[in-house]
């Protein structure tokens, strides 16, 4: 089933068009979703520099459609990855590089999550949306041509849930694998105490 039959895709907002110049009754201070955030919720290490950012806005130019929520997954156009994101990173306006799916009832976001990052036949279509391609983005009318396997809602919450549980696992086997090079870095240092 195409994508958007199952989903709502909204394309994130472009900042300086809603921009305001000032903090007053008519504007609110935001924060953006950033890089960092979706890379953190993804379970993948982020090396740049911390982007938060704060941006002034109209307030009538913001609705809940470009706010993050728990209810919603978020796809970064360049990493092509979705995402569904913790509730503290509820409320951060998504910019252009991102798009919130809003999913229909029938649709596990735990499960589209997974078919989205690493069912073998969405990334065969990715690949093939992104070839040739020198900076490899998706746009959002391809975004919505993606044909989705769509399981009965059971088996969808199952394999969502199995996903949940895999990514967990290789969330605390990070872990364990930083804290074990701590213990044997700390270890090295109090050997070298008595050459000191």
């Amino acid at each position: 089933m195409k994508l958007e039959y199952i989903s709502q895709l909204i394309q994130g907002v472009t900042v300086n068009r809603i921009e305001a110049f000032e903090l007053n009754d008519e504007s609110t201070a935001l924060e953006t979703l950033s890089l960092k955030a979706f890379n953190d919720a993804l379970g993948i290490t982020y090396r740049g520099i911390q982007d938060k950012s704060e941006v002034i806005v109209y307030k009538q130019k913001v609705h809940a459609d470009v706010l993050t929520d728990a209810n919603s997954l978020i796809w970064h156009s360049l990493s092509q990855k979705a995402v569904l994101l913790p509730p503290h990173y509820s409320g951060l306006l998504i910019t252009n590089n991102f798009i919130k799916m809003k999913c229909e009832e029938s649709v596990d976001l735990s499960y589209l999550e997974w078919v989205l990052n690493e069912h073998p036949l969405l990334l065969k279509q990715l690949a093939a949306l992104s070839a040739g391609s020198v900076i490899s983005t998706l746009k959002l009318s391809s975004l919505r041509e993606l044909d989705i396997p769509l399981p009965p809602l059971e088996k969808q919450k199952l394999i969502g849930h199995i996903a949940r549980l895999k990514k967990k696992k290789a969330s605390l086997l990070k872990e364990q694998l930083e804290l074990e090079q701590h213990y044997i870095h700390l270890q090295l240092l109090e050997q070298m105490k008595s050459y000191s």
